[in-house]
């Protein structure tokens, strides 16, 4: 298996990913959000990449008219829309069988890179292991888009990718190949991983969630495998990746 990790959406040609198994990573905080809202019984999660097409699909789409947008520019809440992007926010109260239509800053945009790939999983810290464990299933090569900050490249998205790989490296040895990219965040996440809150702190991202009163999304996106959740787009949706997907 090999596994090519980009630091950041805007580095990816989406043709680069056509036909491949593709995982997209950003872990403060959209693919946190979109894990948490789906084990707490969203219907599906609908990534677009702007607000103006949030709005038109409620408007326009009948299935979609009781759906909650949800999503943020530069970490606040959009305006007009029901939530921010805050995992913690979608309860099982909040979201229950309800369908989310989410627009971020930058991890709805990565995931609209891969929409080439003929596999996409949502990944974090949250699900390395579980997102792990269904890409070892598959045993195909593996393109992991990290989404970054505003064009800028995110350590927390490359470390979730260095524990993704670990758990590769770890049932596959020598098996498992990555680029240099892939390599220098597996080593990051074995020789850090074990105080991620002390690794990430002074880096960017962290700081500008800090000073935004982010502290409590923070502290449940640096959770290492908390859930066994693994978010698969297929046709435009995002939903739990099924038993019988897994085994394919």
């Amino acid at each position: 298996m090999q596994v090519t990790v980009y630091a950041q959406h805007d580095f990816v040609d989406p043709q680069q990913l056509a036909g491949s198994t593709a995982v997209v990573i950003d872990t403060f905080r959209a693919t946190s959000t979109v894990t948490a809202a789906l084990e707490n019984g969203c219907a599906a999660v609908i990534p677009v990449a702007h607000k103006e097409d949030a709005f038109r699909l409620r408007r326009e789409v009948p299935a979609y008219r009781e759906a909650l947008l949800g999503g943020e520019r530069k970490t606040q809440i959009i305006p007009g829309f029901d939530c921010g992007n805050s995992p913690l926010e979608y309860t099982r109260a909040r979201i229950g069988g309800r369908v989310l239509i989410l627009s971020t800053t930058n991890g709805t945009k990565a995931v609209a890179k891969a929409e080439r790939a003929s596999a996409i999983y949502l990944g974090c810290l949250n699900n390395a292991e579980a997102v792990a464990k269904r890409l070892w299933r598959r045993g195909e090569d593996v393109q992991i888009v990290c989404a970054g900050t505003k064009g800028n490249f995110s350590l927390e998205d490359v470390v979730s990718a260095g524990a993704m790989i670990h758990y590769l490296k770890l049932w596959g040895g020598g098996e498992v190949a990555c680029n240099d990219l892939g390599y220098t965040a597996w080593k990051m996440f074995e020789g850090y991983g074990a105080d991620m809150d002390g690794l990430l702190r002074p880096t960017r991202h962290y700081g500008t969630m800090l000073k935004n009163d982010l502290a409590e999304d923070i502290a449940y996106c640096i959770q290492l495998n908390i859930s066994r959740s693994v978010p698969v787009c297929q046709n435009g949706q995002v939903i739990l990746a099924s038993e019988e997907e897994e085994t394919r």
